[in-house]
Formats: C-alpha cells, structure tokens, sequence
C-alpha cells in the first residue's frame, strides 16, 4: 500500500472532521465576507459620519468580532488535528520522519482550506444582500438599498491569507513537537494554573464597571489627556474581564479556603475546571466579548432610534409648518383650508416670523468661525411662550432646549459680532443670560435653539435683509395628530409645489455664504424625499413625519448593527460549542477513570452537564450585563431621555440571548450525553 493510498484511507474513515473543519473555514470566511462588504458598502459610508462614534464603534466590532472568528477558527483547527492525532501517530510509528508528515498534513490541510475559502468568498456576497434584503424588509427606505463593498471584500481576502498562515504555523508547530507515545495513548495533560483568589475575584468585578464610566465619562470631556485616560479604562475593563474568567474557572480554590463542604461536594468539576483553566479563559473571554458586542450593539444604535422616536411624538406642537419669504407665502387661510379638506380639526396656531443673520462664534479657546443663527423678536417669543421676559435694545438672549447645551460653547464672549448678509453691514449686540427651557418649541425643528432680540431692534434689522434670509413658521395643533396623515400629505405637497419640486438644502448656512465660502446646493425633491425630510430646515414637519424620519434616519444604523450582532451571535454559538465538543472530547478518558472508579453513569452526566453549563452560560451572562451596562452608561454621557425605554429593550435582547442559548445548550447536552 502506497503513502498515498494511506492518506486516502484515513481521509475517508475520518470524512466527518474533515466536514467539521471544512465547514468552519467556509463559515469563518462567509460571515467576516458578508460583515465586510455591508461594513464598507456604499450604503453604510455615504450615511455614517467619518470619525463619528457610530462609525468608530461599528467598526470596532467589526474588527473585535474578526477576533473572536480567528479564535473560532484556531479550536476548530485544533479540534481536526486532534482527531488527526491518531494519524499523524500512524505514519510516525511506520518511520516517516516529521518533515515528511509536516508536508502531508499541511499539504491536506491547505487544499481543505483553500476550496472551503474560495467558497466561503464566493458566499460571502449572496449572504451579505440576502441578509441586507431580509433587513430590508422591516426597515426598507430610499438610503438603505444594497451596494457591495469591495474593501470589505479585500479584508475578507486578507483575513483568509492570515488566518491560513496562523493555523499553517500551529499545525506545523505541532506535528514537530508532538510526543508520538503521548498520541498513541491518547492521553490528556493537565495544565499548571495558579491559585484562585477572593480579592482577586472582587478586583475583576470591580474593574469591569469602574473602565466602562471612566471610559465614557472622559472621553466625553475630551482633551489628548483625558483620551488617552478613558482608553485605559477600556483596558482595565478588559483586564476585568479576563481576570474574572480565570478566577471563575478557579473558584474551586476559593470555596476551599472560605466554604471548603461545598468544594469537596464538588471536587472533581472544580478540579476539571482548573486542569483547562487557560483553555476556559480564552474561548469564555472571547466568547462574552461576543456577546458583548451583540447586547451593546443593538442597544447602541436602539438608543437613538427610541429617543428620537419618543421626543418626536411628545413634542409640544403636532406641527410646524414653515417658507421662506421669497417662496409663495403660506397664510393661515391655507392652513385651515387644507385642515377643513383633510377633516383636520385645529386646535391652537401660532405664527412666528424668523431672520436668519450670520453671527462671529467665539469659544472658549478664543477661536473664531461663522455660523448662522435663527432671529427671533422678543414680543413674538413673549406671545408663544408667555415668559413675558425682557430683551434690552442692543443686546441679544439666546435661547435653547436641553438638547442644544453644546451651542452656549460658540457664546463665550461678553458680546457678539453680527453679520447682515444683504447689506455686509457688521455690528455688534452684547450678550444677555441665556435661557434653556424644554416643552417651549419642538425639538426637532430649527426652534431648539435661536436668538431673541429687541422687537425694535428685531424690526429694523428685518427692513434691510432680503427675503431670502426670512421664513415664516406656523405652529399648530390639532384634534388627533395620529389621524391627520392626509393633512399631513397634503401641507407636504403645498410645501413643494410652493418650492418648484427644487428644495434648497442648506438654506439653514446661508447667511454666512460670504463668511465660509460655502454655496446653495439644491436637490430635486423626487427621488431624494429621505434625504430632504432630514437635512432641510423648512422641512414641514409633524409628530407623524418627524417619527417616520426618525425611522429613516436610523434604519441604516439599525441594519448594520442588527447585522453585526447577528454575526457576533452567532460566532459566539460556534466558539462555545466548539468549546464544549473539544472539552468532553479531552475529558473522555477521565468520565472513564471515574466509571472504573465507581461513579454512576447518572452522576457522570451531572459532571458534564455542569462543565457545558460554566462553558456555555459564563460569557452569556457577563456578556449580558456588560453589554446592558455600558449601553446604560453610553446613555448616560450622551444626554438620552428616555433611558427606561432602551433599557427595556435591552432587557428583552438579553432574554432572547439567554432562551436561544438554553435551546442550543439543551440539544448539544442531548447529543453528547448519548455518547456517554
């Protein structure tokens, strides 16, 4: 018999591990494929912010969860060439010398990886439109349309090149260093940990939530320091976590020193965790970073989707209908005319004239820019509000709702220079208190903050600014907002009309055009309604549109981190039951120890099901709360409302986690008790 004919033998009486790793290569490099080309599509980058924190932490999960495939892929490989150990054992023992076996094996090992690779790429695409396609059907608008990404596809190439050489070299690594008697036994060796320790324990525990707030809290001052400060605390929650695993996985030391009846109870689980202590703590770490990814991810991009959502329908005006002056003017009249039409009853309408002028921001730094900032006059203000306040001639008051603090930064000075784009003129108003109130003005409209002037004042700068720099806004209540749509489509339409279907975007910047350099950018309302519904400022707005724009805003956003926690998901599934089928797998001959030694076959399953019940519920949990409590705290720092709302969905993501993991945890546990 050939060396070949060996080879093909031995092939064919272990096809089954050979379809295991096959099948993990394909579904490694599909699932990061899929991943890359959505994270990179055109689709995702024309919608995420570069820098912006969206983006950072989409693709540091994209990364994070490459990490813990490769980490997939190195038990999966792991796992054949335990399998293979017999084999490699066999032509040792026939006298191949190792080089010889090293070329057979890596030689098998490369064209079992290459096809599963090639097809794991050619994979990739179909799955990542498909799965956009499914996604597409909840959450379908004009910016959510497929668009592969072929960076996303060149890192998939990468990944499989790297991935390749790392397993080439551990392959390698181990048929040199392989003790040929140590694979005919079949034996296992334990591994040397260190002892578990209490205070080490609670330092892990404390560490995890005390790196997430210094993490989030200063890099929310911003600054290189504190930066650089909030990072760190990302590495001691990390550390945290790692430290926590492995003391997890050496509790059994612990119990002995503070409640030895319970470790003696139990001593042959606390010393089989301890014997796989490195082996547990890498697959559980990655395993809940996994998790991890999968809870804050949803609850991240969620956070944002229920907020807006929230703050539109409980805005305090059901619409705010608004035109520049240079526009064909919509009067009162209309309104009710199109209201009595759509079978709209209303029940309040208010009208306010605005100026748009440009004024010098000055920050704390001592920097300058220009900005453009929305005038109002103070008996209009008094009219709406009755605040009653008093706006001295000269000065200016600048107004904002909880959600706009960050605009005080641009009012450092004591007073302001104005800029009137029509007739260039500069001059100076000083600077009174300003003053935040919620519930005044809708939120999302152009009103969350502005700038009150004298009226008399007010009055005389309006006379010299040209129409364009006007608006008139209409706020409006009615009888039943939720049954208004046909009102609703209907002011929509007028709007358009009234702008010739062409809708000046930035109309918002406009007065300080001269300052910036910047220019009038136009968009055909056809084709472009999404876009126009979120940019432009005259956009007529209501509780319905301003909940569906809030919608199509984040559907986007919802798509790809719906995507990644899929894909993080389902990675951690595989990494632990991996890690459960390798496990029982080493610990075969120790089940048959204790059988020989007089263990019941009822109290030997109990043990395995204690082993898969640390390996497989471990990461779920602490994924589980350190998801749900950086998302809390992402939360916290970024000014989110309505907090209980995304802590509720959270709750529910990680009750779906924990039922899919018990479904899965009670079939593995079914089929590896059969065989024992």
């Amino acid at each position: 018999m050939t060396l070949n004919e060996i080879s093909r033998k031995l092939i064919k009486n272990e096809r089954k591990q050979y379809g295991l790793f096959f099948f993990s290569v394909v579904f490694a490099v599909t699932m990061v494929g899929a991943y890359g080309i959505l994270q990179y599509s055109p689709t995702i980058t024309n919608v995420l912010i570069d820098g912006g924190s969206t983006q950072t932490i989409s693709q540091g999960m994209f990364f994070g969860s490459i990490f813990g495939i490769v980490v997939f892929l190195i038990y999966a490989d792991s796992l054949f060439l335990k399998h293979k150990s017999r084999e490699i054992g066999i032509f040792l023992s026939l006298g191949i010398d190792r080089r010889s076996v090293q070329k057979i094996i890596t030689k098998e090992f490369t064209i079992l990886f290459l096809i599963a690779a090639i097809i794991g790429l050619f994979l990739s695409v179909p799955l990542s439109f498909l799965s956009w396609s499914f996604l597409n059907l909840f959450l379908e608008t004009q910016e959510t349309a497929f668009a592969i990404g072929w960076f996303g596809f060149a890192i998939d190439f990468l990944f499989a090149c790297f991935a390749w050489w790392i397993l080439r070299i551990s392959n390698r690594k181990y048929i040199k260093t392989v003790d040929i008697m140590k694979i005919l036994k079949s034996t296992d060796t334990n591994e040397e940990a260190k002892s578990g320790n209490l205070f080490v324990l609670l330092l892990g525990c404390l560490l995890i939530p005390t790196g997430i707030v210094m993490f989030f809290t200063l890099q929310n001052i911003g600054g290189l320091l504190y930066t650089l400060l909030a990072f760190v605390g990302m590495a001691a929650a990390v550390w945290g976590i790692y430290i926590l695993i492995i003391q997890l996985a050496s509790i059994g030391d612990i119990l002995k020193r503070h409640k030895s009846p319970k470790y003696y109870k139990e001593i042959v689980f606390y010393n089989l965790l301890k014997q796989k202590i490195r082996q547990y703590t890498k697959s559980i770490f990655v395993a809940t970073l996994l998790i991890f990814f999968t809870v804050f991810g949803i609850g991240f991009i969620a956070a944002g989707f229920i907020d807006g959502y929230n703050v539109a329908i409980n805005e305090p005006f059901d619409y705010t209908i608004s035109t520049s002056a240079d526009r064909p003017e919509i009067t009162e009249q209309q309104i009710l005319t199109l209201a009595e039409e759509s079978k709209t009853t209303i029940t309040e309408l208010y009208r306010m004239d605005v100026l748009l002028l440009g004024v010098e921001n000055i920050y704390k730094s001592g920097d300058t820019d220009w900005g453009t900032r929305v005038i109002v006059s103070a008996d209009k203000f008094n009219t709406i509000t009755a605040m009653n306040i008093h706006v001295p001639k000269g000065t200016y008051t600048l107004y904002y709702d909880s959600t706009m603090g960050y605009k005080l930064n641009a009012f450092y000075g004591s007073d302001s220079l104005i800029f009137n784009p029509t007739t260039k003129a500069e001059f100076r108003l000083s600077k009174n208190e300003p003053i935040c109130s919620d519930g005044l003005f809708n939120s999302r409209s152009f009103f969350s903050s502005f700038l009150i002037l004298n009226t008399e004042d007010y009055n005389r700068i309006s006379a010299a600014l040209g129409k364009e720099y006007k608006a008139t806004s209409f706020l409006l209540n009615v009888e039943d907002w939720k049954s208004s749509s046909d009102f609703q489509k209907n002011i929509l339409q007028m709007v358009i009309e009234n702008n010739d279907g062409e809708i000046f975007t930035n109309w918002h910047n406009s007065a300080t055009f001269d300052k910036t350099g910047g220019k009038a950018e136009y968009l055909s309302y056809a084709g472009n309604e999404t876009r126009i519904a979120r940019v432009w400022a005259l956009y007529p707005l209501s509780k319905l549109s301003s909940a569906t724009t809030q919608f199509e805003a984040f559907a986007t956003y919802l798509m790809l981190l719906l995507f990644i926690a899929i894909v993080a998901f389902v990675s951690s599934i595989m990494v632990i039951g991996l890690k459960i089928v390798s496990t029982i797998w080493d610990d075969a001959i120790v089940y048959d120890n204790l059988r020989k030694l007089g263990m019941t076959r009822k109290k030997i399953k109990r043990l395995i099901t204690k082993q898969m019940l640390f390996i497989y519920f471990i990461p779920t949990v602490l994924g589980c709360l350190i998801g749900a409590f950086t998302t809390y705290r992402i939360m916290l720092v970024s000014g989110v409302i309505y907090v209980g709302k995304t802590m509720e969905l959270v709750g529910g993501v990680c009750g779906i986690v924990l039922f899919v993991q018990l479904m899965i945890f009670f079939f593995l546990r079914t089929k590896i008790i059969r065989n024992y």
